[in-house]
């Protein structure tokens, strides 16, 4: 008899166990809040700097700090990639920031246009759809009386890591919220960013709010390449001392961050052939940074299609590069006092 009401006191603590682990999962699922926010659609980036957007509607997952806050809660932006929300973002930095006391704010730039990736054609969204978001999210966020507005920033991969450098941007911002010139993110991450075509420059200068940047980038990115961003990151270094940080990390693919294997992809386009551009903001015109070549809207058509490709790796066997990422992270968001030491 004695044996009979163990096994059975053991049947019961393992339903208890269960039924805690269920409640458990449960309440972080029910944590994470779906919201709903106006953002705004630029036909593209030269509209995102001259024109007004045509408004829309789009949403983004909210999760709170996992650690005690005193005071109002810093906030991250987290923007995706051209394989739109991943579970990486959800699974891994959400619940990394949220555990240095960041709310974090997965926006979603694509379900709400009706699409699920742009790896293949990146047309199908406009390319100015994850900064315009990233930027009204800000605005939305900064008027939540929850949240330290001083203390938003903005983290992006490949597409959202253009999002991520490009909303530090002047021009962008001010055209993109005219009313709210005076709100800024305090710091961005761009990770594995595309640079081929991301040099703006106005009157001489990147146009930057002077906000503190670090770029994370792979030595082996056959997608967005490292090598067509290290001039531009150096440059910024001299207009911007102090504030512009980077790391190169040996060995690592385009995704670095997920470690769900290192895939290939054949229909993956990217510019990794093409010479790097850099942009006028004011008149939009380009030129060939190493031959200073303008490109005249005829001559840029031959230009790309040239030297635009397809065939990208992407991925990691292991959690090794995002490691080393998220160390750097903590390490600068504690430089630049975001977080206390």
């Amino acid at each position: 008899m004695k044996k009979t009401n163990l096994q059975a006191g053991r049947h019961s603590l393992r339903r208890i166990l269960i039924a805690a682990a269920l409640i458990a999962s449960a309440g972080i699922a029910h944590a994470q809040e779906k919201l709903t926010f106006p953002s705004a659609d630029f036909a593209d980036k030269y509209k995102m700097s001259h024109a007004k957007g045509t408004p829309t509607q789009v949403f983004g997952y909210l999760t709170m700090p996992s650690i005690p806050v005193t005071g109002k809660i810093p906030v991250i932006v987290i923007a995706h990639g051209s394989g739109g929300v991943e579970p990486k973002d959800r699974d891994f930095w959400a619940p990394y920031f949220n555990k240095l006391g960041f709310a974090a704010f997965i926006v979603d730039s694509f379900t709400p246009r009706g699409v699920s990736r742009t790896v293949d054609d990146q047309t199908l969204v406009s390319r100015a759809a994850n900064t315009v978001d990233a930027l009204y999210a800000l605005k939305f966020l900064a008027a939540d009386p929850r949240f330290d507005a001083g203390r938003i920033g903005i983290i992006g991969f490949s597409r959202g890591g253009d999002a991520a450098t490009e909303a530090a941007t002047r021009s962008f911002k001010n055209n993109v919220l005219p009313e709210n010139t005076d709100l800024q993110f305090a710091f961005h991450i761009p990770m594995y960013l595309g640079c081929q075509d991301g040099r703006y420059r106005k009157n001489d200068s990147f146009d930057k709010t002077g906000a503190p940047m670090l770029f994370l980038l792979g030595s082996k990115d056959n997608y967005t390449p490292a090598a067509q961003c290290t001039d531009l990151i150096k440059d910024l270094q001299t207009e911007y001392p102090s504030a512009i940080d980077y790391r190169i990390y040996d060995g690592a693919n385009h995704s670095f961050d997920e470690n769900y294997g290192v895939k290939y992809d054949g229909n993956g386009v990217t510019s990794r052939d093409c010479a790097v551009l850099e942009i006028d903001i004011k008149t939009w015109a380009k030129r060939v940074v190493a031959t200073n070549e303008v490109l005249t809207p005829a001559r840029e058509k031959e230009f790309y299609k040239s030297c635009v490709t397809r065939g990208v790796t992407w991925g990691s066997q292991n959690t090794k590069y995002r490691d080393m990422a998220a160390v750097d992270i903590e390490a600068f968001l504690k430089r630049i006092k975001i977080i206390e030491q």
